[in-house]
């Protein structure tokens, strides 16, 4: 007995300073007094659910309810002690939400929920209804809509007047285009004159599903023109649609400024297209890294997101250059749907940049085999079948792209030099007329080349370069060469001999000279690096003749 009280004493000074430390938001100092008084007095329960307090605003959530469920066990009667359950249990889900822990945050949720409804008196009710719209959000973050419809349905039919569940329900409609059931929510909102502009959003959002583009604009900048003060979420959602629907009427610069002061003023997409469309704007102004989390949020915390999301993300970390992220975005794409072509022909492209092109290869056959008419997979194959040594594959592939779109300048000449080089000279000259269509000034070396390969143009009609002095006779094949070697960097030099030993054979074989083309070929083979297309024209050439 005579121990007691000075225990008793050092219990009461501990929990004073650790109470003083917790007041002040001295969080360590008042863990450090409760620690002290629990290993004196292990079950006393202000402290147990202090220290629940301060682990609670430490954001450790499981172990501060370790504390108030002690504290329940001692004292099952406190509903003081329940109401601090409930608010770790909240916390707890927030966690757990922000981990994309679904399973957890709903658990979390739940208790909390059958917390308060153990408890009566306003308060309860009203913490326990923020439960439930938290609950029905959540659900539908995750993907798991008609469970989040039916509670919210349920709060809705208990609570007519919840002007917040309504609105939470018509938005979780538009979000999966359930529009009669938003439109038939739209009245009760819209006879709160306080919620007139989210009823002109709700108008809108049904208006533009219906394609009543018009329409629907207007709605949303009434309500722009309506919104009060402070209504930020709701003024960021009317910018985006409101971009989205000048989009649709082509009004691409004022779309584009819309969504990205939308974005830029915090808009957050909640839905896959939103997400798609907010995202293709960024890139579009080449703001990839500002594309990549809102991307990430829909993805990494949902449970079934679409491969054409996935795709996107994939196609902003390429635009970001992180292409180990890229691989990893198109892969999941993929794994939805394999059958897709844009992640398919994505894929490639990034695989041909990382130097796999037996891997880029067969995306792009792939990729074609889903879509045989589009001509930019059809130009991507070709380009790898060159950078392969493949030269009739690339002709054919570029041949497919440049009949497809005879309006690209750069894909005709492309054409008309690997057909040159196959001796399909009917199809190089075709090639090259529709190319000469359009350039008719300042054209590239390549068509002067080709015009005097092929049509027998006078060297003097291009410029004077080393290569057509060598056509023209008035320099020698070393004179020629020199010419081509010297450069800034020795890297440059020899692209230069690569590409100017390549047409010199291309002169030679035209003139009768096979012996002299075939020695110039070995040159530009031994010179350049398969990254040059003269390269691999020479190789292919010298590996036919050798034949």
């Amino acid at each position: 007995g005579l121990r007691a009280e000075p225990a008793e004493e050092r219990v009461e000074l501990y929990y004073g300073i650790a109470e003083g430390n917790y007041l002040i938001g001295d969080l360590r100092g008042a863990e450090r007094g409760i620690e002290q008084m629990l290993r004196i007095a292990p079950d006393h329960v202000p402290a147990l659910t202090l220290y629940a307090r301060v682990r609670l605003d430490q954001k450790r959530p499981a172990e501060a309810l370790e504390s108030v469920e002690r504290a329940i066990e001692l004292e099952p009667d406190k509903t003081e002690h329940q109401l601090l359950k409930a608010l770790v249990l909240t916390e707890k889900a927030r966690n757990a939400m922000q981990s994309g822990e679904s399973k957890a945050a709903i658990a979390a949720i739940d208790q909390a929920i059958a917390v308060y409804q153990n408890q009566s008196g306003q308060e309860a009710l009203q913490r326990g209804t923020e439960l439930r719209l938290m609950r029905a959000r959540l659900l539908a973050q995750f993907g798991q809509t008609e469970a989040a419809i039916t509670d919210l349905q349920t709060l809705t039919g208990q609570q007519p007047k919840n002007f917040e569940a309504l609105i939470t329900l018509a938005s979780i409609y538009a979000s999966v285009d359930r529009w009669g059931s938003l439109e038939a929510l739209i009245p009760a909102i819209a006879a709160r004159p306080e919620l007139r502009d989210v009823a002109l959003y709700l108008e809108g959002r049904s208006a533009l599903a219906k394609n009543r583009v018009g329409t629907a604009r207007a709605k949303f900048e009434a309500a722009i023109e309506s919104l009060p003060e402070g209504a930020d979420k709701l003024r960021q959602s009317l910018f985006f649609y409101r971009g989205v629907c000048l989009q649709k009427l082509d009004r691409q610069d004022e779309a584009q400024a819309s969504i990205l002061d939308a974005i830029d003023a915090g808009f957050r997409p909640e839905t896959s297209e939103e997400a798609i469309i907010a995202s293709r704007t960024l890139l579009r102004n080449k703001r990839a890294e500002d594309a990549i989390p809102l991307l990430e949020a829909i993805t990494l915390n949902r449970i079934a997101p679409d491969a054409e999301v996935w795709a996107m993300l994939g196609r902003a970390h390429l635009a970001d250059d992180t292409p180990a992220l890229a691989l990893s975005a198109l892969n999941e794409a993929l794994q939805i749907d394999p059958k897709a072509p844009e992640p398919r022909a994505l894929r490639g492209s990034l695989l041909r940049k990382i130097g796999d092109l037996d891997g880029a290869l067969a995306d792009y056959e792939t990729a074609q085999s889903l879509q045989p008419e589009n001509p930019a997979i059809a130009y991507a194959r070709g380009l790898v079948h060159l950078q392969l040594g493949q030269v009739i594959q690339a002709d054919q592939a570029i041949g497919q792209a440049a009949a497809a779109l005879p309006g690209q300048p750069g894909l005709q000449l492309l054409h008309a030099l690997l057909a040159l080089t196959l001796e399909e000279h009917k199809s190089a000259r075709s090639a090259l007329h529709r190319y000469q269509k359009q350039v008719s000034e300042s054209a590239n070396p390549t068509a002067h080349y080709l015009d005097y390969l092929l049509n027998g143009a006078a060297p003097e009609t291009g410029p004077r370069d080393a290569i057509r002095q060598y056509f023209s006779g008035t320099q020698t094949l070393k004179e020629t060469l020199d010419d081509a070697g010297r450069a800034d960097t020795p890297e440059q030099a020899r692209k230069q001999i690569t590409a100017t030993a390549f047409w010199m054979a291309q002169f030679e074989r035209a003139q009768g000279s096979p012996e002299q083309a075939e020695k110039l070929l070995e040159i530009a083979v031994d010179v350049g690096n398969p990254d040059l297309t003269e390269y691999q024209l020479a190789k292919w050439q010298l590996a036919h003749i050798r034949q």
